[in-house]
């Protein structure tokens, strides 16, 4: 069995990391980092909908951009390669890379399918500090989640085993995956559902760490 996962988000937290060198770039507007993340998402969102490729290093750029000129805040090219570059040194949350590695000692193989460069994947699973069997960037493909055509290029790419895809996200992966007829499992990390989110997925699990006992049921 195959286990892709969601990097930013599901595996490293990239809310954190965000948080940290927005912090460190304007300690006196601190108090407007939650803004700050809502606008680049809103950038986020719309750059890797419009279904032309660019790569993601160019993405964070135009998200970054945008949220510092809604926020009326003066940057210049040497804080926005910080703000890019930061992405090299976001941590995973605490309990990923243990769970990680009882699933993988139960039998099934990882993979990541992620909307980003292959440098900024590399990176970010070695600070995750687990193996990985299989890697798919948006560089590779040339096509960003929320398409689907991401979860079918995906299944051309993987051995044809049993298959799922696990997400803290329903608009970039859950959704889009079951399109493509893939089981998913969503964990529920943000109260999605808490906050009214109708999601529909093949297994559902509020915390990263029910991974574990779910695999054994899968299994």
């Amino acid at each position: 069995m195959i286990y892709t996962f969601d990097c930013y988000g599901t595996l490293i937290d990239w809310l954190n990391g965000v948080r940290e060198i927005f912090s460190k770039l304007y300690p006196e507007y601190s108090n407007k980092v939650n803004e700050f993340i809502r606008y680049w998402g809103e950038a986020d969102w719309r750059e890797v909908s419009k279904g032309v490729y660019k790569p993601y290093r160019e993405i964070l750029k135009i998200g970054f951009k945008y949220a510092l000129d809604k926020l009326n805040l003066d940057y210049n090219d040497d804080i926005l390669r910080q703000m890019v570059e930061s992405i090299y040194i976001w941590k995973p949350f605490p309990e990923v890379p243990l769970v990680l590695k009882e699933v993988r000692e139960m039998g099934v193989e990882l993979g990541i399918i992620s909307n980003t460069d292959r440098d900024f994947i590399y990176k970010s699973i070695e600070n995750i500090g687990v193996e990985f069997d299989y890697i798919i960037v948006a560089e590779d493909i040339r096509i960003y989640k929320p398409d689907h055509r991401v979860f079918i290029e995906a299944g051309r790419r993987l051995p044809k085993d049993k298959w799922i895809h696990i997400s803290a996200y329903p608009e970039y992966d859950i959704i889009p995956a079951s399109k493509a007829g893939i089981d998913t499992i969503f964990i529920d990390r943000y109260d999605y559902i808490g906050r009214g989110y109708a999601v529909e997925a093949t297994y559902i699990i509020k915390n990263f760490r029910d991974l574990i006992d779910l695999t054994k049921k899968i299994l």
